[in-house]
């Protein structure tokens, strides 16, 4: 059985460097739930 070989950068790089997909959706989340009135 092998183990998993882990990238490098996993723990060091950005989010926005790792995943930029992911780190715009989660910016849009963030904005939203800051300006928008949830009712």
């Amino acid at each position: 059985m092998n183990a998993p070989q882990r990238t490098q950068g996993f723990f060091t790089q950005s989010l926005s460097e790792r995943d930029p997909e992911l780190f715009g959706s989660i910016t849009s989340e963030l904005g939203r739930q800051r300006d928008e009135i949830e009712l």
